[in-house]
């Protein structure tokens, strides 16, 4: 009888789990770092019992189907012709990582990126089946990473509850989505290269980048995604109308990384959500590790896109290496450089996490991509950081301000300055300090960055959204933003007040000189 009371309680647990279940729409790039993170979140509902559907392009199917088999797909463009947007993330880092860029080079680049972008996004609105297939389905929220995707604009032409995850986009989009104040003053703008405390130069450096990525997201990106929006499903679908419409903003950093600064109160930190457990490394290499003695292991990796490098790069990085009393775990893909030491091991692939948390690893050579500068701050490990390109010098920027790192630059430095950056970072407690320090307040939180995600989405759907938690500072236009139509009444109000007391002077003036004429008049 009580073995039948408690198959009957696990039974009806598990159908009411699955009555809560929800049907869950992921409209964003599904390749690329921005996919890595919304792919981890994503599977994390699916493990709760949700029902996630992702919308990709027909290429991409086997691949996604096979690493990620616990969600769903709705498809859309033709199988055989891969993204361009795929293909630019392959050779516009190798092409220029490791190269001094013109600045018309640069904008050649951001070119060639936006039009990846624009077309991934017409690819998406212009199938009418795929459209009609979403808008015949009742799904309960989108989640989507704005500024790689048009998820937004379909969360809109869907009238669905919309969370975006996302660490910032550089041309301020989601500041104004968001109708939170970001002065330029002290908050440095995205790809400034600037911390929270600048000089006067530095904040007219400031300025100037703010408003000329700002203007040129305006004109370039937004304008050609409303186009797009509008020649596809509609002209009532805007870019930034649909942003607008967002219910919870998750932001993929905190104060610890980024800098103070005002924020809404949909707008969540979830800094750290991509922290898995550590697993134990293979046999063969945690022997590698131990063998290091009490000297530990250098991590030296330059993120999944840069496997190679320039042989004269690679070659002065391996005399350098091979000079530590460390032992050096290096990715590296390449041809091994003559000057490669035996203390160092190279790999085509590391569990990079999982040998952060070794006890045995001292510091990290890093590019300063986000994901791994995360993981040196969960893991308390100190940086050695070689920015390549992009949000890279701005992420190095930061952890240096936060005393756990060093900058170098890749196209200048000399393997003696390498040597020595390594050895500083190691034998100077006060890298280490500090980044415990970071590590220990990270990891001191009541929900871990995940489960903060997943709470903040289940909240939005079980409510069917959260439009109290939205600044009406959206809605408003820009004169009564920043008042100007209240300075505009103070004004004219103060003016008429100073004309009518200059004007009752001018008055009172003429009567007394009028005064004393006519007694002047009466004594003569």
């Amino acid at each position: 009888m009580r073995a039948s009371f408690h198959l009957f309680l696990a039974v009806a647990a598990i159908l009411s789990q699955r009555a809560q279940a929800a049907d869950i729409l992921v409209a964003t790039m599904t390749f690329g770092s921005p996919w890595m993170d919304v792919a981890k979140i994503a599977e994390a509902l699916a493990s709760r019992g949700h029902v996630v559907t992702v919308v990709a392009p027909a290429s991409e199917k086997s691949d996604l189907m096979r690493k990620l088999p616990s969600l769903r797909y709705e498809f859309y463009g033709h199988p055989e012709k891969p993204p361009m947007m795929k293909n630019n993330l392959k050779t516009i880092p190798q092409a220029f990582a490791f190269s001094s860029i013109t600045w018309l080079e640069f904008m050649a680049m951001a070119n060639k990126m936006t039009s990846g972008l624009l077309e991934n996004c017409e690819g998406m609105l212009s199938d009418s089946q795929l459209m009609t297939n979403l808008k015949n389905t009742h799904y309960d929220v989108v989640l989507t990473y704005p500024g790689t995707s048009c998820g937004s604009i379909v969360a809109q032409y869907l009238d669905l509850p919309l969370v975006c995850t996302l660490r910032s986009m550089p041309t301020g989009l989601d500041i104004r989505a968001t109708g939170v104040p970001s002065p330029v003053s002290y908050i440095p703008t995205v790809t400034s290269g600037l911390t929270d405390q600048m000089t006067f130069l530095q904040r007219v450096k400031n300025t100037l980048v703010y408003f000329g990525l700002t203007t040129m997201g305006q004109v370039v990106f937004e304008r050609s995604m409303d186009a797009i929006a509008s020649r596809t499903i509609g002209s009532n679908f805007t870019m930034f109308a649909a942003l607008a419409r967002t219910d919870v903003w998750l932001y993929q950093s905190d104060v610890l990384f980024d800098f103070p600064r005002p924020t809404m109160p949909n707008m969540v930190s979830i800094a750290g959500h991509m922290a898995d457990k550590v697993k134990p490394l293979s046999e063969e290499l945690e022997k590698f590790m131990q063998s290091s003695g009490d000297a530990g292991v250098v991590i030296v990796t330059f993120g999944s896109m840069v496997a190679t490098m320039p042989a004269e790069r690679a070659d002065m990085l391996a005399a350098a290496f091979a000079r530590l009393p460390q032992k050096v775990v290096w990715r590296y893909a390449g041809t091994p450089p003559p000057s490669l030491g035996s203390n160092t091991k190279t790999m085509e692939w590391l569990p990079q996490s999982d040998l952060l948390a070794h006890p045995k690893t001292k510091a990290f050579v890093s590019h300063c991509g986000y994901n791994g500068i995360t993981e040196a701050m969960h893991h308390g490990v100190p940086l050695i950081g070689m920015p390549l390109f992009g949000d890279q010098h701005d992420n190095i920027v930061r952890v240096v301000a936060r005393g756990m790192a060093v900058s170098l630059d890749i196209h200048s430095v000399t393997s003696e300055e390498v040597y020595q950056a390594i050895t500083t970072v190691i034998t100077d407690p006060r890298y280490k300090e500090k980044a415990k320090f970071i590590s220990t307040i990270r990891q001191d939180q009541p929900q871990s960055p995940m489960e903060r995600a997943i709470w903040w989405i289940e909240h939005v759907i079980k409510h069917g959204g959260l439009p109290h938690l939205r600044s009406r500072a959206i809605e408003l236009p820009f004169y009564q933003y920043y008042l100007l139509d209240v300075l505009a009444l103070i004004v004219a109000v103060i003016t008429v007040i100073l004309l009518s007391c200059w004007k009752c002077c001018l008055f009172a003036c003429g009567m007394c000189k009028r005064s004393r004429t006519d007694i002047k008049h009466k004594t003569s």
